[in-house]
């Protein structure tokens, strides 16, 4: 006659019952002492991202070195030379740039190729140059990889560098592409930043950070001169990088970066 039997409640049961107690229920406040607030889930690549800092943290002496170059003469060149390759439907930016100066002082400077064997105790340095390009998505930081940067032409690393953090962007990266990385840069001057401590992306040893390019006086020859100057903030782990052997590194990055006959864009 409509009343709810207590067959009805028996079988209308789970099969499996599932004792509820106060250690499993999970009380979110929607308010603390000072007024509202909102609880947002750490969970995603958000939470891998969290991780992985904390790893990297606790796992490296992180030190950062910081310095600045006159790229005055590679600006010129890259106004140059970007509409050449905008006609082949590429966007030219510095990181090609910087990714060419760092191979040979890489090359010169083993020690920041290199990851660490936390198990054999071991220093492996990398014969090879795959560069970590940090790229900034709506669900995090992303780091697509690019392989063998040394056997590239600025073009290619140029063409790669915007297929890879699209694919970032929107999430159709592929995994293998986030592996294998022997250095990376992030570059914090596209949002106007100037200096950063980045930290490494254990278990590499190094990321250099890129500041914004800035008009500013200079002197030069005793004569004061409006250069390009580009900041740069090196992190490295200093267990197995010296700060000497930081500085000299990114001494040779500079000068690769200030000759501008190191970069044809071929």
């Amino acid at each position: 006659h409509g009343q709810i039997t207590e067959d009805d409640v028996k079988n209308a049961a789970p099969t499996e019952k599932k004792i509820v107690t106060r250690s499993n229920i999970q009380v979110v406040k929607k308010y603390d002492f000072y007024g509202y607030v909102e609880h947002i889930p750490l969970h995603g690549l958000r939470k891998t991202i969290a991780n992985n800092m904390i790893k990297s943290q606790m796992s490296t002496a992180l030190v950062t070195h910081m310095d600045e170059c006159d790229v005055t003469h590679l600006v010129e060149i890259r106004e140059k030379e970007k509409d050449k390759c905008e006609k082949e439907g590429v966007h030219l930016t510095y990181l090609p740039f910087v990714i060419k100066a760092l191979v040979p002082a890489l090359e010169k400077h083993p020690l920041l190729n290199a990851t660490i064997d936390e198990v054999n105790q071991d220093i492996i340095l990398k014969k090879y140059y795959n560069i970590g390009v940090a790229v900034d998505t709506e669900e995090g930081l992303i780091v697509p990889v690019i392989k063998n940067v040394h056997q590239k032409k600025l073009i290619d690393l140029a063409r790669e560098i915007t297929t890879l953090a699209t694919a970032a962007r929107n999430r159709s990266i592929d995994l293998a592409d986030m592996k294998g990385g022997t250095f990376t840069i992030t570059n914090v001057g596209s949002l106007g930043g100037t200096y950063a401590t980045p930290i490494i992306n254990y278990p590499e040893v190094a990321n250099l950070g890129l500041g914004k390019i800035q008009e500013r006086p200079v002197v030069k020859k005793g004569k004061i001169e409006i250069r390009h100057m580009l900041t740069l903030s090196l992190s490295f782990d200093h267990r197995i990088i010296d700060g000497a052997e930081a500085a000299r590194f990114l001494n040779d990055v500079i000068v690769h970066l200030e000759d501008p006959d190191l970069f044809v864009v071929e």
